[in-house]
């Protein structure tokens, strides 16, 4: 390994360290990360980036599933929605992406706001995929049989080369959806699974972003959730099961709030393409946010219309951006990506 790449892994590393730190008070999202980490080789976010600079070429569909119908109203949080957003925008600016988000009918307005805020249109697939600083937000089914068509019908008109879940809840061995805390969703929840598990068979990369042990991606920590989680192994609904999905992902990012995660990987695209405005500012995320809670996503934890998420309010979340922000500009200005560093004495 060169002496770049160890500067590039240890950015990684902090990135990471960053997105992960335990400030909800649940106290599960350590021993999460520690499990994904030891499943996977390098830095989560900064693998799934290079993994994405790899694949993802000009015009090329990158699908995001998102959208978690909160018990008990049913209705969609600002965690997933917002990352959602902002990530879309980073793939375009990053990659020239065609970003397609795949959620709940009664999600849309929620993430087409989120598109919004983050300075993208929301559109059709037609004019996604013709337009530039577009993303595409379409309605997937709630029934099987009916997914099963869909799923079929997205791949082959989008051919995507990633899927990437974020805060996205998966069926366990029952067929059941739940939240973290193991109330049932099945009846409320798009069964994009049957998207994921498809495409992972045909070698399209899959990302699952979580941080509660009950989103698609983390079948691959299963006994550390079961083991962590409160209701990791048996959920409050009749199924007795657990709430862990039983569709697998490629990858795994674990954060201590979902929208961090993709925080993350947009923070590790800004690193490796030397490109600080990849990660969004502090005011788009403000702007994301607020437009998501317009659009009736609340901030789960006290269930309220306020701009935030995981009861974290929308002030620390933009320190989140801004700190990921100072990290990625020094750890491009200390030498790994500039010829000649934005500091002269820097070189030496």
């Amino acid at each position: 390994m060169t002496s770049n790449d160890e500067k590039l892994q240890k950015v990684g590393e902090a990135i990471d360290r960053l997105c992960a730190i335990e400030i909800t008070g649940r106290g599960v999202v350590g021993d999460l990360y520690a499990a994904a980490r030891a499943r996977q080789e390098g830095p989560l976010c900064l693998s799934v980036a290079q993994k994405l600079i790899e694949r993802v070429q000009p015009g090329d569909v990158v699908v995001i599933a998102t959208g978690l119908p909160t018990y008990p109203w049913f209705s969609g949080e600002q965690d997933g929605p917002v990352g959602a957003g902002t990530l879309a925008r980073a793939l375009v600016l990053a990659l020239a992406a065609r970003p397609v988000i795949v959620t709940e009918a009664i999600h849309l307005e929620m993430c087409r706001a989120a598109v919004r805020g983050a300075g993208l249109y929301p559109r059709g697939i037609d004019e996604a995929l013709r337009l530039p600083t577009t993303a595409a937000v379409v309605a997937f089914p709630t029934d099987w049989t009916e997914a099963g068509r869909e799923a079929d019908r997205l791949q082959e008109r989008l051919r995507p080369k990633a899927l990437i879940a974020i805060e996205r809840p998966g069926a366990n061995d029952h067929g059941h959806y739940h939240s973290a805390g193991g109330f049932r969703l099945t009846d409320h929840c798009a069964k994009v699974d049957v998207l994921f598990e498809r495409a992972r068979a045909q070698g399209i990369v899959t990302v699952g972003i979580g941080d509660g042990g009950n989103e698609l991606g983390c079948a691959m920590i299963r006994e550390t959730v079961h083991q962590a989680v409160p209701r990791g192994v048996r959920c409050q609904c009749p199924c007795g099961g657990s709430v862990v999905p039983a569709a697998v992902t490629d990858h795994l990012i674990v954060a201590a709030i979902s929208n961090w995660g993709a925080y993350g990987v947009e923070a590790a695209l800004a690193l490796l393409l030397d490109r600080r405005e990849i990660l969004h500012s502090r005011d788009v995320d403000r702007r994301v946010h607020e437009w998501c809670a317009q659009a009736e996503a609340n901030n789960d934890g006290p269930g309220l219309l306020d701009p935030g998420t995981d009861a974290v309010p929308v002030e620390i979340h933009g320190d989140m951006v801004e700190l990921l922000g100072f990290m990625v500009a020094s750890g491009i200005d200390f030498g790994r990506l500039y010829k000649e560093p934005r500091y002269p004495w820097l070189a030496v």
